[in-house]
């Protein structure tokens, strides 16, 4: 602390423009080697001392335009680049950036920072927010004046960050405009403030504060990409399923209009009610907390981390781990939502009780995350209103009447198919048989057996492709049949009418040598699996020998 005095004298010596012109000649002014920010905070210049933090976030900063650049520079100029380079270049600045940030937040933490500096904090908020400022009302004005750029205004500003639209302009008039107001804002700021083009936007959603997505240009003469920021296509809490379908509706809008996306999403509203997606699409994934706010049970993934512990004591799960669920159709309408969740080897392992339940995830997630995007303006649209007009194919019932144990008590085991295998007609099963054909196909003898045997081969050879390649990575033989075998159950069934001793086929657990659910090739298998038990089941009702 200085006395007055001295801080005078101090001051008068940093700060000349301070001085009267009579004690500062004009031959002997210089420029101001301090500056005073918005919260009355007194800083220096380089020229007078260079501070340990400036030098490490400089060297950061620097460093990561640097890779951000050799980022660019790699797309255009090496044609056939592996994505390898990008993603290693991406996480490195993305790591830069954790760091600078945190550093920053370092010198706020007053409770357990060693080296806190409140005062420090402020400054840099509020040196940002009038650096922020000052570019909005200088874009703003830009577009109230009679000109080249007339309408320009600003949509989005946040922390360091500016949205500006340019109505009726192409890409490369936005680029012309962005690079001439960043020369403006950077002339109007200290060193080493400066502001950059980041990207242009033809066509985007800002959906809320740092949530937003469009195609993005890059360079003038670039080809767009989509992004996006905070919204369900990235975030780890949802399916693969719902940032598919958000991705490919948004690029659709951006590229063909709304039209374009209402048949994209009938499509695929029908495709998922009809049980075309794989099981690791509708995987879920949520964090577990050690104890929850007034001894509630939290949500769907803390009941099955419960059941899953009272069956294995010695299971451990951390806190605020990630645990992978799914969720399937409940048996009844008293069913709670915490009673039909299960882990993805789970629902593998039982393919005849279970099914993915495609009512929840359709409303629950993937039509509340498109309302999300879709109902802002200009296209107000209703999701919920296209899913209850659009046609809903009745779900073809295919449950395998075996199971791990051979003896079933669900009713769904006494279910055959009554869609018929060959050419999708409705038609009534037989018993208990896993696949029919309906009596027109009967008619030509010839071309059905030719058409099932074919279809037997090719996913037999698919499947012992994919088989050889689990083979490779896990060292143990694999094959076409090694992934849930059959095997042969001479305990006497349960179905009524059925003579002793009957020979039944049941599904040997565990699946494989392999259940790696991280891999895309287990839920592959599986799939490839369920379609050769159906095309042997075709080969049987047509009593052809495989």
């Amino acid at each position: 602390m200085y006395s007055e005095s001295r801080t005078a004298t101090v001051l008068k010596h940093h700060l000349r423009s301070l001085a009267d012109e009579s004690e500062c000649p004009a031959k002997m002014s210089v420029s101001d080697r301090a500056m005073v920010a918005p919260n009355g905070s007194l800083f220096v210049s380089e020229s007078v001392v260079r501070g340990v933090l400036p030098r490490v976030l400089d060297e950061m900063l620097s460093t990561r335009a640097m890779l951000k650049k050799a980022a660019k520079e790699y797309k255009k100029r090496v044609p056939d680049l592996s994505p390898s380079v990008l993603r290693q270049l991406e996480a490195r600045q993305l790591a830069l950036k954790y760091v600078a940030n945190v550093t920053y937040g370092y010198t706020s933490a007053t409770f357990s920072g060693r080296c806190a500096m409140p005062v420090l904090a402020d400054t840099i908020v509020e040196c940002g927010r009038r650096s922020l400022t000052d570019a909005i009302r200088l874009a703003n004005s830009i577009g109230r004046k009679k000109g080249k750029w007339h309408g320009a205004s600003v949509l989005y500003g946040d922390t360091d960050s500016i949205f500006i639209k340019l109505p009726g302009r192409s890409v490369k008039e936005a680029f012309t405009f962005g690079e001439a107001f960043c020369r403006a804002v950077t002339a109007r700021n200290p060193p080493p403030v400066e502001l950059k083009l980041e990207k242009v936007y033809l066509g985007s959603i800002l959906q809320t504060k740092k949530k937003y997505c469009g195609m993005k240009f890059e360079s003038r003469g670039g080809k767009p990409e989509f992004e996006a920021k905070g919204i369900e296509t990235i975030r780890r809490d949802q399916c693969a399923l719902t940032q598919k379908v958000l991705k490919n509706s948004l690029i659709m809008l951006f590229r063909y209009g709304i039209q374009a996306v209402k048949d994209y999403l009938t499509r695929q509203w029908s495709l998922i009610i009809s049980g075309k997606f794989p099981v690791s699409d509708f995987i879920l994934t949520g964090r577990v907390r050690s104890k929850y706010r007034g001894a509630g049970t939290g949500p769907v993934q803390a009941a099955l981390f419960r059941r899953l512990s009272e069956a294995d004591p010695g299971r451990v799960v951390l806190h605020r781990a990630r645990l992978c669920y799914v969720i399937v159709a409940t048996p009844g309408a008293t069913y709670k939502l915490k009673d039909c969740v299960l882990t993805p080897n789970e629902l593998l392992t039982q393919w005849d009780s279970y099914t993915i339940h495609a009512s929840y995830y359709i409303v629950k997630h993937l039509n509340a995350a498109l309302q999300r995007c879709f109902s802002l303006a200009p296209h107000c649209i209703d999701i919920h209103q296209w899913y209850l007009e659009c046609p809903k194919p009745r779900p073809r019932i295919q449950f395998w009447p075996m199971t791990r144990t051979g003896n079933s008590s669900m009713i769904a085991t006494y279910f055959g198919a009554d869609r018929c295998s060959i050419c999708g007609n409705k038609c009534q099963t037989e018993g208990r048989a896993r696949a029919v054909v309906c009596a027109a196909c009967r008619e030509d003898d010839l071309v059905v057996a030719l058409a099932a045997s074919r279809r037997l081969q090719k996913v037999q050879r698919e499947a012992l492709e994919v088989a050889k390649a689990c083979s490779s990575c896990n060292l143990c033989f694999e094959d076409a049949t090694t992934f849930a075998p059959l095997q042969i159950d001479d305990a006497e069934t349960s179905f009524p009418g059925s003579p002793p001793n009957l020979e039944h086929h049941v599904v040997a657990t565990p699946l494989a040598a392999c259940t790696n659910l991280d891999c895309s090739t287990t839920f592959e298998r599986h799939r490839l699996r369920e379609a050769v038990l159906e095309a042997e089941a075709v080969c049987n009702v047509l009593n052809l020998q495989f």
